[in-house]
């Protein structure tokens, strides 16, 4: 028997859905070649419900890595609106285009073998109801809105615009703020967004930086929603520019203490102290006895960059000597190291409501005890974060409430919030078997009571690269909801910050390839795409991985780790259906597996 090909209705009203088989033979331009007895499924999604849909590409985010589809097409323009289905529009004379007309998406499945057809059907069934049950399309009228960006968030095209693509599928223009020469400024990218005002913006900020983002918000003289910045540094100036404009905002204050290393210390109740140079940190040191190990980082540092473990007087004079010398400023926190497991924590809050929190574990860095080496022993690379955490519920219960508690407390109610903790006194360890590191039971010192520790707040999503992994696995985009909070559209916030049902999809590991090669290279970086050549070479690893990309190219110039930058050269996001354990040895596997040059 030839093969043949199968198309099914989906319709989503609730949890009612409609589904009909109707053969068509012309589908040449949507189906790849089917092998002999075999079928394959095309199921088109019809809104039965009528109103706007909540972004165009939302099919698409939320079906990424469903083993069962092969490819989805959203047909969605941003904000378009369905009357909905009252009655079936499937019946056996109906035409291809008259159905296409209705759908929102079509999902090209993975072809089967014919006897499968009905029991794969129905798997799909359950994974739309697991992906799709949440308000797509909302009956609230929607409206184009524009957001202004104090910097860019790109300094290259190549950086990747998954920032402006989320405002493009959700219906926000963007009217842009950063330095002249900007890329965006040439003509060959206008339609990236809806202006880009040249506007003088330093890091440190500069005093008058509010008066610059006031002066080109009015130069704009069109209406606006609303204004935001990724950059840490720059929120208390783009808060105070936004009073000014009367725009909606939390409290200047609050993110001046959020964006600072020290005074977010001090906020947290940690014995810290402020000093700006060599001389000042070691009276510090002396004076108030502190005991080591201590960490020393900039109070306005991003990327983990400047940030040492010091564990004596020797290491302090190098590690000081690094941050004055880095590009984060002179000025400086110290403070006691906890040596607690590390983490990633993400919450999504609306009125001081949380909609969505999840936690990641960080393995331990470079600069851990139990933490490999790369490049410089001292600072802290990121290596390996892995997706949902494994701490015992009691803790990750524990970093809900106090970190929480504490984004409340400084007046942040609203938006995307990425912070970095640790646990002191945990429960568990880390340990290594077979080279992989795993939380154990802590065989000493359980009998303490386990506190949240924080380290960091950034109130923005945490880099885009990171956020890709958090969307396939929870089916969340961080950037399109940080976005909609932004402008005040609560309606979307509160449809897009819902999760799949069963919970994460997969565990996930993301794994970073740092810059590490000996200080007597040049720091040229002498190959070719790294994740393309590990695939070609490792063709058995690409089916768990979700995602990669390659950061760096072929001559360029790569700061040492010893510098205090911290260079990233790839990452692959990592995945397993199975195990932890199992993604973490897939994980271990590509690290491994990896290979470049240094010259």
């Amino acid at each position: 028997m030839a093969a043949s090909h199968v198309i099914q209705i989906w319709r989503q009203h609730g949890k009612k859905y409609i589904s009909s088989k109707v053969r068509f033979l012309k589908l040449n331009i949507l189906l790849a070649p089917v092998a002999q007895d075999q079928e394959r499924l095309i199921r088109l999604i019809v809104p039965l419900a009528k109103g706007n849909i909540v972004r165009s590409d939302i099919i698409p985010i939320r079906l990424h890595d469903c083993l069962l589809v092969e490819h989805t097409k959203s047909f969605a323009k941003p904000l378009q609106h369905y009357e909905g289905e009252a009655t079936p529009i499937v019946k056996d004379d109906i035409s291809l285009p008259a159905i296409f007309a209705k759908a929102a998406a079509c999902i090209l499945m993975r072809p089967v073998p014919q006897v499968d057809l009905e029991a794969v059907s129905l798997e799909l069934d359950e994974e739309l109801d697991n992906r799709l049950s949440f308000p797509w399309i909302i009956s609230e009228m929607a409206r184009q809105r524009t957001l202004v960006l104090v910097d860019a968030n790109s300094s290259h095209p190549e950086d990747g615009l998954g920032l402006y693509t989320a405002a493009a599928a959700l219906g926000i223009s963007l009217v842009v703020l950063d330095n002249a020469g900007h890329w965006l400024g040439n003509p060959e990218y206008a339609h990236v967004c809806e202006a880009f005002i040249p506007t003088r913006l330093t890091n440190p900020p500069g005093e008058d930086m509010k008066d610059h983002i006031v002066a080109s918000i009015r130069a704009y003289g069109k209406p606006v929603d609303g204004i935001v910045t990724f950059a840490d540094t720059y929120w208390p100036q783009v808060a105070e520019a936004a009073k000014v404009m009367s725009l909606p905002t939390a409290s200047p204050e609050g993110f001046r203490i959020a964006t600072n290393k020290y005074l977010t210390s001090k906020f947290a109740g940690h014995q810290a102290y402020h000093a700006s140079s060599l001389a000042q940190a070691i009276s510090v040191a002396q004076d108030h006895d502190l005991p080591y190990p201590l960490i020393i980082k900039p109070c306005g540092g991003w990327s983990s960059e400047g940030v040492y473990r010091v564990d004596s007087r020797s290491a302090l004079d190098e590690a000081v000597r690094a941050i004055i010398a880095s590009r984060h400023g002179p000025e400086f926190v110290i403070e006691p190291y906890c040596d607690g497991p590390e983490v990633d924590v993400n919450l999504v809050l609306q009125d001081g409501e949380l909609l969505f929190f999840e936690v990641c574990d960080d393995l331990p860095k470079s600069a851990d005890i139990n933490g490999p080496s790369v490049g410089s022993l001292t600072n802290f690379h990121e290596l390996c974060s892995v997706y949902p955490s494994s701490l015992p519920e009691a803790e990750i219960e524990l970093l809900r409430e106090t970190f929480q508690a504490m984004l409340l407390s400084l007046g942040l109610r609203s938006g995307v919030m990425h912070l970095e903790g640790r646990i002191e006194n945990s429960m568990v360890q880390y340990t290594t078997e077979d080279g992989i590191m795993m939380l154990s039971p802590r065989s000493s010192g359980s009998d303490r009571t386990p506190k949240a520790w924080l380290i960091e707040i950034n109130p923005r999503p945490l880099g885009m690269t990171g956020s890709q992994i958090v969307e396939s696995t929870y089916g969340i985009d961080y950037w399109g909801l940080a976005l909609l909070s932004a402008v005040g559209d609560t309606t979307r916030v509160r449809a897009l910050a819902r999760p799949f049902l069963k919970g994460p999809q997969y565990t996930s590991v993301m794994v970073f390839i740092p810059a590490d090669f000996p200080s007597s290279c040049q720091g040229i970086f002498d190959s070719g795409d790294i994740c393309a050549d590990l695939i070609a070479r490792r063709p058995d690893l690409e089916a768990f991985i979700s995602r990669c990309g390659c950061l760096v190219k072929r001559g360029q110039r790569v700061p040492h780790p010893s510098t205090g930058r911290n260079t990233f050269l790839a990452y692959f996001n990592i995945f397993s259906r199975s195990s932890r354990e199992e993604a973490l040895k897939i994980a271990k596997e590509v690290r491994e597996a990896v290979r470049y040059t240094f010259v």
